[in-house]
C-alpha cells in the first residue's frame, strides 16, 4: 500500500534523525513506541481496505438503486418490488438512436394569398419539385432500441423501431390545439427486428410490424418509386452467394375512401371524403402482397436489386357509407417486376503527410507539412426500372393506391351501367397495367459546389377509358350525371415524362446559393380541372388534354458546407448537409391546354387555377438527422 510505505519511509527518516541527537537507550524506548503504533495504523488500513472490498463486491452484484431501503408513508421499511436495474439503464441510453425529418415553412402567392396549393403535374400522383414548391409543414421522429435482449453472442439481437409524423398543410398560425385545419398525425413505422436467432446462420433477420419497406425515392422530387412500406413480416439478409434475399408478406387494408380516388364519387352533396367501403361478409378492402428481393448484388462497381412481386385484392361487393351504388369487384391478382442499380462514385481525401526530413547526421528537420487536400463528400448514381399488371398497377400494398380499382366503377357510374342487384361492376383492375423508369444522380462536384438532376418516365393504363359528365349549356363538369347532361370521354391510359436539375455553390463555408429547374409532361390527363372566364363561361376542360408545367426556383441559403462523417473526418460540398435556411422565389409556367388543373389543388380556392403562370414567394427550413 502506498500509505504503508509512506508510513515506513517516515519512520526510517525520524529513525535517522533520532540516531544523532539522543543515546541509544532513548532511541531503542522511542522506536518501541513507533513499532506500536505502525502496527496500529496498519491494521486500520487493512480494515479499511476489507470494507472498501466488500462495498465494492456489492455494488458489481447489483445496481445501487436495488439496495434502497423502501418506506411506506410512516416511514417503515417495505419490501422492495421489481426496480430497473443500472447495468439495463446504461444499456438503454448506449443502444438508443433519434432520428428526425422536418421541413416547415410558410409563403405567399404573387395575388397576395397563402403559399396553400404547389405547382403540380396532373394525372401523375407522384411526387412534386420540391424546392419552394413544398406548401406543407412535415415532421417525423422515429426511436430506434437496438439490443433489447442484450449484445452477447449467445442471445437473440432485438431491435424496435417506431415512428411518427406530424403535418400541417394549409392552416398557419400559433394554435393550443394541435387538430388544427389540415393537421395530420401518423404511425408510419412500429416493428420489431431480430437477428442471431439461427446460429450456423446469425446474420439472418426477421421483422414484423409496420415498416418504411425498403424504399427507393429521388429527393429532389419528393418521388419514392418504389414503395412497397407497410404491415407484414418478412425474413432478410438470406445468402444466395451472390447476393441477400429479402422476402416478406404484406397486407394492405382499406375501410375507407379518401377525397379524390373516385372521381365521380357524388351523390347530392355527398364526396368521397371520409366515406367507409365494406362487404357484410368481408369487411373493408384487403390486398395480400408476396415480395421477393435479391439484393446486394455486385456489378461493375455498383450494387443491383432484383424485385418481384405477386398480389392479390379479393373481391366482393362493397358498400359506401355516403349512399353511393355499391361496388362489384371479382377477384384480382397480378404481378410486377423490376430491378433498381445503385452506383457511387467520386469523392476525395487528403493525402497522408510526407515523411519528414532528416539532416546529415540523420535528424529530422522541424518543418511544417503541407495543407491537405479538401475532402470532397462521394456521389451516386442511380438507375431503376419496374412494371406491374393487375392488382400490381397499384405499385403498392393500399388497394385503392392507383386508379385502376375504381376507374371501370367511376365510368360505369358516369355512364349509368347499373347492375340489375343495383351494384356498379368494375372489372378494370384486372386489365390495368403500369411501367416506371428513372435515373438520379447527385454529383459533389468540388469542395464548394455540387449537383443532383433526375429523370423519370411513367406509363399508366386504368385498364378502362376516363369518362366526366359536363353541363350540355355550360360545359361545366357537373361530375354527376343529370337531365341535360352529357358524357366527355378519354383514353384510360396516360404517361408522363419529366426532369429535374438542382444545383448548389457555396459562397462561404456558410451560406449558399441554389437554384432549380425542372420540367414535367403529361399525355392525355385523365384527372380534369376546368377554367373560367370572370363572367364565370368556361374557358378550358384540361380532361383529356395533353401539356407541359416548368417550374423554376432560386434559393439563397444558409447551409453548412462541410459535415462530420461517421469516421469523423471532415466533408465539404457534400449536396445532403444540413440544417437549410431559405428564402426562396419560385416561378410556374404551363400550358394552355393545362389550364385550370395545375395551380387550384386547394379546396379553399384557386388562385392560379384560371391562369397558366404563378409566382410563390416564402421562406423555409429543412434538417435530418
Amino acid at each position: 500500500m502506498k500509505i504503508t510505505l509512506v508510513a515506513s519511509l517516515a519512520l526510517l527518516t525520524t529513525d535517522a534523525l533520532f540516531a544523532q541527537s539522543a543515546d541509544q537507550s532513548s532511541v531503542d524506548s522511542l522506536k518501541s513506541q513507533m513499532n506500536q503504533m505502525q502496527r496500529q495504523f496498519e491494521q486500520r488500513i487493512e480494515a479499511m481496505e476489507s470494507k472498501m472490498k466488500a462495498l465494492e463486491s456489492h455494488a458489481n452484484s447489483g445496481s445501487i438503486l436495488n439496495t434502497r431501503v423502501l418506506t411506506d408513508a410512516d416511514g417503515k421499511g417495505v419490501a422492495p418490488g421489481p426496480m430497473l436495474d443500472e447495468s439495463f439503464l446504461k444499456s438503454l441510453t448506449r443502444n438508443f438512436t433519434f432520428n428526425v425529418y422536418i421541413r416547415s415553412g410558410v409563403g405567399f402567392n404573387g395575388n397576395g394569398g397563402p403559399q396553400d396549393f404547389d405547382f403540380e403535374i396532373p394525372d401523375f400522383g407522384l411526387g412534386r419539385m420540391r424546392l419552394g414548391n413544398e406548401n406543407d409543414t412535415y415532421m417525423e421522429l422515429t426511436w430506434q432500441q437496438a439490443h433489447l435482449l442484450g449484445d452477447g453472442p449467445d442471445v437473440m439481437d432485438v431491435d424496435m423501431v417506431y415512428s411518427l409524423d406530424v403535418a400541417y398543410n394549409t392552416t398557419k398560425v400559433s394554435f393550443t390545439t394541435q387538430f388544427v385545419n389540415g393537421s395530420q398525425w401518423a404511425m408510419r413505422q412500429a416493428f420489431l427486428e431480430g437477428k442471431n436467432f439461427i446460429k450456423s446462420a446469425p446474420e439472418i433477420t426477421v421483422w414484423a410490424g409496420q415498416r418504411f419497406y425498403d424504399r427507393h425515392d429521388i429527393y429532389i422530387h419528393d418521388l419514392f418509386f418504389d414503395d412497397y412500406s407497410g404491415y407484414g413480416m418478412g425474413f432478410d439478409n438470406i445468402d444466395l452467394g451472390f447476393g441477400k434475399l429479402l422476402i416478406s408478406y404484406l397486407g394492405g387494408i382499406r375501410d375507407d375512401i379518401a377525397s379524390g380516388y373516385a372521381f365521380n364519387a357524388v351523390v347530392g352533396n355527398n364526396v368521397a371524403q371520409d366515406t367507409t367501403i365494406s362487404d357484410p361478409r368481408r369487411s373493408g378492402l384487403y390486398m395480400h402482397t408476396l415480395d421477393a428481393r435479391i439484393h446486394d448484388i455486385d456489378l461493375l462497381g455498383g450494387k443491383l436489386e432484383l424485385i418481384g412481386d405477386y398480389q392479390f385484392l379479393k373481391g366482393g361487393i362493397y358498400h359506401f357509407s355516403n349512399g353511393m351504388d355499391p361496388l362489384n369487384i371479382g377477384d384480382t391478382s397480378g404481378g410486377r417486376g423490376g430491378f433498381f442499380y445503385f452506383h457511387p462514385f467520386g469523392g476525395s481525401t487528403p493525402p497522408p503527410p510526407p515523411p519528414p526530413s532528416l539532416t546529415k547526421e540523420g535528424k529530422p528537420v522541424a518543418a511544417p507539412p503541407p495543407p491537405p487536400a479538401p475532402t470532397i463528400a462521394s456521389s451516386y448514381w442511380e438507375i431503376a426500372f419496374f412494371g406491374g399488371y393487375g392488382a400490381s398497377e397499384l405499385f403498392g400494398t393500399d388497394p385503392l393506391n392507383g386508379k385502376g380499382t375504381l376507374a371501370g366503377y367511376n365510368l360505369n357510374q358516369v355512364l349509368q351501367r347499373i347492375n340489375s342487384d343495383g351494384t356498379i361492376s368494375s372489372g378494370s383492375l384486372r386489365r390495368a397495367s403500369k411501367m416506371r423508369a428513372i435515373g438520379y444522380v447527385v454529383w459533389n462536384v468540388t469542395e464548394n459546389f455540387c449537383v443532383a438532376a433526375e429523370g423519370h418516365w411513367q406509363y399508366d393504363d386504368q385498364g378502362a377509358i376516363a369518362a366526366e359528365t359536363v353541363n350540355a349549356t355550360t360545359g361545366i363538369s357537373a361530375r354527376i350525371s343529370s337531365v341535360g347532361s352529357t358524357v366527355r370521354e378519354t383514353g384510360g391510359s396516360s404517361w408522363v415524362l419529366g426532369g429535374l436539375i438542382r444545383p448548389i455553390y457555396w459562397l462561404t463555408d456558410w451560406f449558399a446559393l441554389q437554384g432549380q429547374a425542372g420540367i414535367d409532361y403529361v399525355n392525355n390527363n385523365r384527372n380534369g380541372g376546368q377554367a373560367f372566364n370572370p363572367n364565370g363561361t368556361l374557358r378550358n376542360d384540361a380532361f383529356g388534354h395533353s401539356g407541359a408545367l416548368g417550374v423554376f426556383t432560386f434559393a439563397p441559403t444558409i447551409k453548412p458546407l462541410h459535415r462530420n462523417i461517421s469516421t469523423y473526418d471532415i466533408e465539404k460540398g457534400g449536396f445532403y448537409t444540413r440544417p437549410e435556411f431559405r428564402i426562396f422565389v419560385t416561378y410556374a409556367i404551363w400550358a394552355k391546354a393545362l389550364e385550370g388543373s395545375i395551380g387550384n389543388n386547394n379546396p379553399n380556392g384557386t388562385p392560379y387555377g384560371n391562369n397558366r403562370e404563378g409566382w410563390v414567394f416564402g421562406v423555409q427550413t429543412e434538417w435530418f438527422f
